[in-house]
């Protein structure tokens, strides 16, 4: 074989060379290819929840009842006892409202409604009878008779300066003890018992009150109710009407 067919040989037979790939590309191709740090989703932030100045959520939500609320088997419990918790600390933490409680017995003359201390009331009579006594003081209505005792029957609308009232069965005696005496008023219905704070009491307007009239010691709102609390022993005082002939 000749030299040139060697060569001829030689050139068509060998195979080309590879081409190197770069040194980054082979060291890539070894290991996956690294992913970009990606940031975890923030949670959003809720504004906080604002309540108003008053009312029961405040007090369970900001106090030891929020506390308490757990998973476990007496949760209700906890709960519970955690407002009982709450409801004692606030009582304890609230001032102390002075009160003059004082029980009185409300009756009616016409449209008003009056009040006395039921301290002097010894007994509420239905009116069975009562007899007139000639040239009586005004304004005695008469006497009438508690087992055997004959006591004076006072007209108490008559005294306070109302027309003269006509008996029905509503009508009611209060049997009262004043100045050592036994004595019954007469008034149109009797209506309840009630305690008063005295405390909540007001007195009664100047302009309102005069000599004939001081015997009442102070006025009394009840719900949507005007009560005129009377001082038994001075209703009781007639007093001289100036300028009476």
């Amino acid at each position: 074989m000749s030299g040139k067919e060697r060569r001829g040989r030689e050139k068509g037979g060998k195979k080309p060379a590879a081409r190197k790939k770069p040194a980054a590309a082979s060291r890539a191709k070894g290991r996956s290819p690294s992913k970009s740090p990606t940031k975890s989703p923030t949670k959003k932030e809720t504004a906080p929840v604002t309540l108003p100045a008053y009312g029961l959520a405040e007090d369970v939500l900001g106090g030891a009842a929020a506390k308490a609320a757990g998973s476990g088997e007496e949760r209700i419990y906890d709960f519970a006892a955690a407002l009982e918790a709450e409801d004692a600390r606030r009582l304890e933490e609230a001032p102390a409202r002075p009160q003059r409680l004082e029980t009185w017995v409300t009756f009616g003359l016409g449209d008003e409604t009056y009040g006395l201390p039921v301290a002097p009331v010894q007994e509420v009579l239905r009116v069975t009878g009562i007899t007139r006594v000639p040239h009586a003081p005004r304004p005695i209505r008469g006497v009438t008779q508690v087992r055997g005792r004959v006591i004076p029957v006072v007209d108490l609308g008559l005294r306070l300066g109302l027309e003269p009232r006509t008996i029905d069965r509503a009508s009611r005696i209060l049997v009262v003890a004043s100045r050592g005496h036994r004595l019954g008023l007469l008034v149109d219905r009797v209506d309840q018992v009630v305690h008063l704070d005295l405390e909540q009491a007001q007195a009664p307007p100047e302009d309102v009150v005069t000599v004939e009239s001081d015997y009442i010691s102070a006025v009394y709102h009840l719900e949507d109710q005007l009560i005129l609390l009377l001082d038994v022993d001075r209703v009781l005082i007639v007093h001289e009407v100036s300028g009476a002939a």
